[in-house]
């Protein structure tokens, strides 16, 4: 009973001086309001993931940073995330690389089919690598002069339909959304005709019947997004030895490099460990979370999912091996040489976060 007594207080000792150290290390800060553009709505996860960041901010800022939130592009539209943060609109905003291809295309390169695999927080601490350590992706994002704050990982990025496949050939000649990248090569390895479209087009396109099917149609954002009421099925469309084909990863809260340099060195340093922290969270939430969205969706929406047969895995790996390689040679064409080497230091590190989480189990 002593001992734990002990153990206690000692916490509790460590707790204070660590609150202690907080209020110090903030004391040069001036107080601030963050205005970030969101385009999801509060009620849904992405948005509670949202509240916990910015929450996490004020708390460690002392109460010196108030984050004010912009729900659903009521601030700056998802497509104008980049320049809605580099005008001063927005202090914060979700950046999605397909939506500025010409000034991403190595961090595009991360979006390549079959970019990950089941786990996402390893895919996630991947990205952060690549782009941290990886000279030509991290001489891109310096270019724009901008500051990775919170990761964004889609989850596996399915195909939602009204009518079932019998299998993937049969989306041959039908119209298909998509988030663009490498994922437009792929849909046309498949022989549909793939339709750039932000996800906030997504219900009312498919609803209206402007288009055949939702390519790209990520669970947890889909739900947000309320696309189980107007579809049916949902095809996976996965190689041997995963649940999908990968999804959106080069994607996230960024503001700028200015205003980040701006800021105390004690403070910058927080929002550095606090992006480890939620890149944890939010990987593991999202895998955990799925699994509960998916159950629902088959209960409550009558969906019903679909694995690809091994004819169609076979196909799919092929295709998509083939949508990457017509990319790669795309953006080398364009004189960007070292796509490829992203693609690779990439995948290193994927495949060593998943070893290392592999082990802890």
């Amino acid at each position: 009973m002593k001992r734990k007594f002990l153990k206690l207080m000692g916490a509790g000792v460590a707790i204070a001086a660590l609150q202690s150290q907080l209020a110090w290390a903030q004391q040069d800060l001036q107080p601030q309001v963050w205005k970030m553009a969101i385009p999801v709505g509060e009620k849904s996860w992405f948005g509670e993931m949202h509240k916990w960041w910015g929450t996490e901010v004020e708390k460690r800022s002392g109460g010196k940073i108030t984050v004010r939130y912009f729900w659903s592009d009521s601030l700056v539209k998802w497509a104008d995330a980049l320049p809605g943060i580099q005008s001063g609109i927005a202090d914060l905003a979700w950046v999605s690389s397909t939506y500025f291809p010409a000034k991403f295309p190595n961090y595009m390169t991360i979006d390549q089919i079959f970019n990950f695999g089941d786990d996402y927080v390893a895919a996630l601490k991947a990205a952060i690598d690549t782009m941290e350590n990886q000279p030509d992706l991290k001489a891109e994002i310096a270019k724009e002069d901008i500051v990775f704050l919170m990761p964004h990982i889609s989850g596996h990025a399915p195909v939602g339909t009204r009518q079932p496949l019998k299998s993937v050939k049969d989306l041959k000649g039908k119209s298909l959304r998509t988030y663009g990248g490498a994922r437009v090569d792929f849909y046309k390895t498949l022989d549909a005709n793939p339709i750039f479209m932000p996800f906030g087009d997504m219900y009312n396109a498919i609803d209206r019947g402007t288009i055949d099917a939702l390519g790209d149609m990520a669970i947890l954002l889909s739900n947000a997004f309320k696309l189980n009421e107007v579809v049916r099925h949902v095809h996976f469309l996965n190689p041997p030895g995963s649940k999908g084909n990968g999804g959106a990863l080069a994607s996230g809260f960024f503001m700028t490099g200015a205003k980040f340099r701006s800021l105390p060195k004690e403070t910058q340093t927080m929002l550095m460990q606090l992006r480890a922290e939620y890149t944890e969270r939010y990987g593991q939430s999202l895998m955990d979370l799925e699994e509960s969205i998916k159950a629902n969706w088959v209960k409550n929406s009558k969906i019903v999912f679909h694995q690809s047969s091994p004819e169609d895995e076979a196909f799919m790996l092929e295709r998509g091996n083939a949508a990457n390689e017509l990319l790669f040679k795309r953006q080398e064409a364009a004189g960007h040489k070292n796509v490829r080497a992203v693609w690779a230091h990439f995948q290193g590190a994927r495949k060593k976060f998943e070893a290392e989480r592999a082990a802890k189990r």
